[in-house]
């Protein structure tokens, strides 16, 4: 199944929120538009506004096509799981005191909290739709990797990251997504990004998952919800990343470093939307050189683009956009990160394309 050809599960809104997943919830495979009615339709019913959560957490499941001897920008839509929810109780520097949760204490190894509502929209020191990794935590309350400002009130969800191992897979071939074997230069290579570095792993078959460099045997490397993944193919037949978990329910607003760092802004949504529809907050100017450029990728080619303040995008190769701005007709697709150089480092807003 290639890019964009995608399945959505959906649950029924529940009447109360639960902190913990204890029912197994039976789900059916719609078709996108389908989805798309089914949760706006669940959304009202319930009354939704950016301070309550639109849906229950929906889950889902894409596949994507990863093309041969080329680079791929893959994003990993979903969260593993999603195994707590509550509110926001106050804040302290980097800790986040929590409402309506019990956890154990330092429990949470491979975990990033999402604000998922804004009580008050109109507080621009809010945090709605930051993703932030978890770094240590209390019964009640987390801490985190940057500082940042949620309101008492505002909804949170607790993500489980996928790491190498439960993402891609790890020991024989057959159990392995991608092109694996017993050297380097034979293996796909996968780059996760943090802070405008990369770092590459492969896959050694029957052996597990190392580092590209040193070559040390490096396991359970965590995939940081909010960056998708660079995957260089070296060859062979086409493959397909299955992807399955949970979906966001509101905005996701990205960390990036800013220029001339690039960053993997992962794509947690799964409409294809023209780029000049998307909604993307980014930073615009006069010229290219003072404005944020987005890369997409398509079939293992990357082309950049550039919003200009007059509100058009155009193409990186017009540097002062006087020619011809960009149409419909380039989207971001489902499935595929997006490469960004932040001129300034706010982060790259994604509105979802059914609530916002």
């Amino acid at each position: 199944m290639g890019v964009g050809k995608t399945y959505r599960h959906v649950h029924q809104t529940q009447p109360e929120k639960q902190t913990t997943k204890t029912n197994t919830i039976q789900t059916t495979h719609m078709k996108i538009k389908t989805s798309i009615l089914t949760l706006l339709a669940a959304a009202l019913s319930a009354g939704a506004s950016w301070g309550q959560l639109p849906v229950s957490p929906t889950s889902g499941i894409i596949r994507t096509s990863l093309t041969a001897s080329a680079t791929n920008l893959v994003a990993v839509p979903f969260p593993r799981s999603v195994p707590f929810e509550g509110t926001v109780a106050s804040v302290s520097g980097l800790t986040i005191n929590l409402s309506g949760v019990t956890l154990v204490a330092n429990a949470l190894t491979n975990h990033s909290i999402y604000i998922a509502t804004d009580v008050d929209p109109g507080d621009a020191t809010g945090a709605y739709g930051r993703v932030l990794r978890i770094t240590g935590n209390g019964t009640s309350s987390v801490d985190v990797e940057l500082a940042v400002t949620p309101e008492a009130g505002d909804e949170f969800q607790i993500f489980e990251q996928f790491t190498l191992e439960t993402l891609i897979g790890t020991g024989a071939q057959s159990a392995v997504q991608i092109l694996t074997s017993s050297s380097s230069s034979l293996s796909d290579t996968v780059y996760v990004e943090s802070g405008g570095t990369f770092t590459g792993y492969w896959h050694h078959v029957n052996v597990g998952w190392k580092a590209v460099v040193g070559n040390a045997l490096t396991p359970n490397v965590q995939v940081p919800f909010g960056k998708g993944l660079l995957i260089v193919r070296r060859g062979g037949a086409a493959r397909t990343l299955t992807v399955q978990g949970e979906a966001l329910t509101g905005r996701f607003l990205s960390r990036t470093t800013a220029s001339p760092a690039n960053n993997v802004v992962n794509n947690p949504f799964l409409v294809e939307v023209p780029l000049i529809e998307a909604g993307l907050g980014v930073t615009s100017n006069a010229s290219l050189s003072l404005s944020d450029s987005v890369y997409l990728e398509n079939s293992g080619l990357l082309v950049g683009y550039w919003r200009k303040n007059n509100g058009n995008w155009y193409p990186v190769t017009d540097t002062s956009g006087t020619g011809t701005p960009i149409t419909t007709a380039v989207t971001i697709r489902p499935g595929k990160a997006l490469l960004a150089i932040d001129r300034n480092p706010n982060g790259i807003s994604f509105p979802q394309p059914f609530a916002e």
